[in-house]
C-alpha cells in the first residue's frame, strides 16, 4: 500500500526526512508519534504528493510518487483523505458546502454530491447541521467537518496531522472514536501525533521519529511499551 525506501527530504540544508525505509500494509492503523520536528508531517506531505523526495523512492498504490506527472498527483489524491490540525475550512461557507468541495472540484454530478456528502456527515454525526455556516460552529464539530471533508469520496488511505491538537480532553475522544470507525470500515489511517490519549486509545502500530529518522516500529500498542510513546 505505502512503501518508502531510504527516503530523504531537505528543506534548505536541513534534513526534515533522514534515510527512512518503511512499509504499511492494506488496512494498518499507524500511528506516527514523536516530538516536534521530528519529521511527522512531512512524512505524510510525501504520502499525499504535497512534497517530493530528495533520495530514496516512495510507492503509494504502487505508483512511485517522484515519477508522477504533475496531472497525475490530483488523480493519486482521489483516493486519499488529509485531515489537518488547523482546520481549513471556508468559514463563509455551510457545513454542507465544505464537504462538498472536494466533489465539485472533482466534476461530480449533483444528486451523487448530495448523496455522498450526507453519507459523510451522518457518519460523524454533523447531518443536522448541513446548513449551518463554518464560522458557526464548535470546534469539535469543525473537526468532524474536515473528516466530513476526508472520507467523502471514500478513501483508501487517511492521511491526519495532529487531529486532536485543538481539542479538549472530551473532544479529542470523540474523534479518535470516528478514526477507530473508519479504521474498522477497512481504510488504511496514518495518524501523526504527540498526544498520549490518542495512541493509548487508537491501539494501532506505533511509529516513533526523532530528528528525521525512524527511531522504533512498535507495533501494536501494548502498556509494556507504553513508556517509549510520546
Amino acid at each position: 500500500m505505502i512503501q518508502f525506501f531510504q527516503v530523504t527530504k531537505y528543506f534548505d540544508r536541513y534534513a526534515a526526512l533522514r534515510d527512512v525505509t518503511l512499509r504499511v500494509d492494506k488496512g494498518e492503523c499507524v500511528l506516527l508519534t514523536g516530538p516536534s520536528g521530528a519529521g511527522k508531517t512531512t512524512l505524510l506531505k510525501l504520502i499525499f504528493g504535497a512534497e517530493v523526495p530528495d533520495e530514496g523512492q516512495i510507492l503509494v498504490q504502487n505508483r512511485n510518487i517522484a515519477r508522477l506527472r504533475a496531472s497525475d498527483v490530483p488523480y493519486l489524491r482521489r483516493t486519499m483523505g488529509f485531515v489537518l490540525q488547523d482546520f481549513k475550512l471556508l468559514p463563509q461557507k455551510t457545513v454542507f458546502e465544505n464537504v462538498a468541495l472536494p466533489l465539485i472540484i472533482q466534476g461530480t454530478a449533483g444528486l451523487e454530491v448530495r448523496r455522498k456528502v450526507s453519507e459523510a456527515l451522518k457518519a460523524v454525526g454533523l447531518d443536522h447541521k448541513r446548513g449551518s455556516q463554518a464560522a458557526g460552529v464548535s470546534a469539535g464539530e469543525q473537526q468532524r467537518v474536515c473528516i466530513a471533508r476526508a472520507i467523502v469520496n471514500s478513501p483508501i488511505i487517511l492521511l491526519a496531522d495532529e487531529p486532536t491538537g485543538n481539542l479538549d480532553t472530551n473532544l479529542t475522544m470523540e474523534i479518535i472514536e470516528l478514526f477507530k470507525a473508519i479504521h474498522a470500515r477497512g481504510t488504511t489511517v496514518m495518524l501523526a501525533t504527540h498526544n498520549r490519549q490518542v495512541v493509548e486509545e487508537m491501539k494501532g502500530r506505533i511509529i516513533r521519529l526523532h530528528s528525521g529518522r525512524v527511531l522504533s516500529d512498535q507495533g501494536v500498542y501494548s502498556e509494556t511499551n507504553s513508556l517509549s510513546c510520546p
